[in-house]
């Protein structure tokens, strides 16, 4: 399940934004190119899925809203493929910092499920004998 979709993208950015980002080759189909827009977002659903897979289990039972946001984020960095207007690039920045924060366990998902178990910590176990010499054994000495 995607994280945004098309009409999400349309609602928030206008279909006039979205047509003149995908429709890049000539003849130019003054229109959404769906190939372009789903690349996109299966690339924004694959940054999402790497940063949740440690924390949560996937798919997700629900979509929140905060995901559907930083999805819509990522697809508008990723249509622009000459230039990103400042705006935009610290949209995605943001979007990003935020991914790290659910990632850390800042910020939760209220998404219908457990999450996942955290991992027991990984270190060396060392069974040592008893100190032979010490300051109890060598009194006198």
């Amino acid at each position: 399940m995607p994280y945004v979709t098309r009409a999400d993208l349309t609602a928030r950015y206008t279909e006039a934004l979205l047509r003149e980002l995908t429709d890049r080759t000539s003849p130019y189909a003054d229109a959404i190119v769906d190939a372009v827009l789903d690349q996109a977002i299966a690339s924004a659903d694959g940054v999402i899925d790497g940063y949740l897979s440690g924390r949560y289990s996937l798919p997700l039972a629900v979509v929140p809203s905060l995901l559907t946001d930083i999805a819509a984020r990522l697809v508008l960095a990723a249509l622009h493929i000459v230039t990103v207007p400042e705006k935009i690039m610290r949209d995605q920045q943001d979007a990003m910092r935020c991914l790290r924060d659910i990632a850390s366990g800042t910020v939760t998902l209220d998404v219908g499920g457990a999450p996942v178990p955290a991992a027991a910590p990984v270190g060396i176990v060392v069974t040592a004998s008893p100190a032979l010499y010490g300051r109890d054994n060598l009194k006198g000495w």
